[in-house]
């Protein structure tokens, strides 16, 4: 099914000169059926973003292939950070890209996606909490199997650190089969983060005068013999009770979190401090939260565009993205962020648009919507306003998220939701089967020269391999291949004369030592 008609829409040319630091550490003359080789250590998995592996650039500064870890934090959960990305960009046709439509899950209006270990979970609340499982070879959904500590909530997670687990869920946190944070005896722990050898949470209790919202960042690898100390945490009393982020993200040694009254607090040294004050009656929401080379993204409503953060203040980055021109320009969310073949792509709020970015060209492209209904329009703000006020809902109950960008082998998949995960009603006569299914659906999206794999930890340095032949890229482990995809090269000129920048790239700098590097050349086969 084609969910987008890309000659219809629209390329905006936005441009921002964005620096980036280091310098190229050795020249080749490459082509296909070569190999970019590296020993790396990334030190102990204490929830660090681990950022860039390498970065290959032709004669002209282009980008033409590279390696890293995505780390994003997307509205409800985190991706799975031990996912390696290696691609490489084709130079025919770089804009093609395909799409096809997952057999719906099932689970009412809106979903949100969850990965571990290259497995993809679909998240609703309208099943209440119910998470359901996709298995790539029988193309078929199937209820997850729930925590030992509960079901997962919005804000929790299941997450690999080191060898082991981490689970969130249930208002408590388990490492592998071992509880290490206990309910708490008054009100709710939630939406929680693990990163730099701390745990982080929001802490609630409402009461009839008042309560309190404490945000906690406790001390805790997965080497600790007992459990979360919560006498050695760091506590940051947020300004309102109720609080709740959508978000979190690091920069550099520091963790940020915004609440949902657009307070931006950041921790570093071991210390809180309010980068912005919450504010009531004032929009200020940041959905997603991703490192992007040298800085730190951070998805806003109500602008519907990016802000960035390196280590001083928050700085919006004006039409980033833009919007198609047939759409409204008020109540705009950019919510979801990811990068898929050495690429930015943005999903926006409230019409499900998908704008993917190019440094090099500094260049927005318009990859569509995923919806196919409505027709666009700019007379109303979010789509079928209409419809939700005939059914007494809020006037953008309807309104088009794009919810989750996962990075699975050689696709990205992504989801849609309404405005809430909200349950669906035979009542709802204004859109037919197909069109509700868009609704809470999951797209597969591909581009040649993408591969996605799980790595193996090993608690010490590993020797990874990212070959390119002249019909397909590969990943390697240690000798072992981890995942392969087809992948025509018929680039070889782009490689002469071409550079290699370890450690640096489009997933910001390597959080881990090089222990060695080379680039080999082999005959394709």
């Amino acid at each position: 099914m084609v969910i987008v008609d890309r000659g219809r829409l629209s390329m905006l040319l936005v441009v921002l000169f964005l620096s980036l630091n280091g310098q190229p550490q050795c020249v080749i003359s490459a082509e296909p059926g070569t190999t970019y080789s590296m020993t790396v250590d990334l030190g102990q998995d204490q929830g660090q973003s681990f950022g860039s592996l390498f970065e290959v650039r032709d004669q002209d500064n282009r980008v033409i292939a590279g390696a890293g870890f995505l780390d994003v934090y997307n509205t409800r959960f985190r991706s799975d950070r031990h996912t390696l990305q290696f691609f490489v960009r084709p130079q025919k046709a770089p804009d093609q890209f395909k799409v096809a439509r997952l057999p719906h899950p099932d689970l009412d209006c809106g979903i949100y996606l969850l990965d571990l270990n290259q497995k993809i979970r679909a998240w609703s609340r309208a099943g209440k909490d119910s998470v359901r499982l996709w298995d790539a070879e029988s193309q078929k959904w199937s209820d997850a199997p729930i925590p030992q500590t509960g079901q997962v909530r919005s804000g929790d997670g299941i997450m690999r650190v080191g060898k082991g687990t981490l689970t969130f869920t249930g208002n408590q946190v388990a490492y592998n089969d071992r509880v290490i944070l206990n309910p708490p005896k008054l009100g709710t722990y939630y939406n929680f983060y693990y990163a730099h050898g701390h745990l982080f949470f929001y802490h609630t209790h409402r009461t009839d005068n008042g309560g309190f919202t404490k945000i906690y960042a406790c001390p805790w690898t997965s080497d600790s013999k007992g459990p979360i100390n919560l006498k050695q945490a760091a506590i940051l009393d947020a300004k309102y009770v109720g609080a709740t982020p959508f978000a979190w993200g690091q920069y550099g040694d520091e963790v940020l979190t915004v609440s949902n009254y657009g307070g931006v607090y950041v921790f570093r040294n071991n210390h809180w401090s309010t980068l912005q004050a919450a504010q009531k009656g004032v929009s200020f929401q940041v959905y997603s939260m991703m490192n992007f080379h040298d800085r730190l993204l951070l998805a806003q409503y109500p602008t519907g565009e990016l802000f960035e953060y390196q280590g001083k203040e928050l700085k919006r980055l004006k039409g980033w993205p833009p919007k198609l021109p047939e759409v409204s320009s008020g109540a705009r969310e950019a919510q979801t962020l990811a990068i898929y073949r050495g690429d930015l792509i943005v999903g926006v709020w409230p019409w499900a648009e998908v704008w993917r970015y190019n440094l090099d060209e500094k260049k927005w492209h318009s990859m569509g919507r995923l919806f196919t209904h409505p027709e666009l329009t700019d007379k109303t703000t979010h789509p079928y306003e209409a419809e939700a006020k005939r059914f007494n809902l809020v006037t953008n109950h309807w309104g088009q998220r794009v919810t989750g960008m996962v990075p699975l082998g050689s696709s990205l998949m992504l989801s849609t939701s309404s405005k809430g995960t909200y349950q669906w009603f035979d009542k709802y006569d204004f859109l037919t089967e197909l069109q509700r299914k868009e609704y809470g659906a999951v797209i597969q999206m591909e581009m040649p020269g993408n591969l996605a794999a799980q790595i193996k930890w090993k608690d010490r340095a590993v020797k990874l391999d990212f070959v390119i032949e002249k019909d397909k890229i590969l990943i390697r482990q240690d000798g072992e291949v981890l995942a392969k995809a087809n992948y025509q090269s018929n680039d070889s000129a782009a490689f002469q004369n071409a550079t290699v920048k370890w450690g640096d790239g489009v997933f910001g700098k390597l959080n881990g030592k090089i222990k060695s590097k080379q680039v080999l050349k082999s005959k394709s086969r």
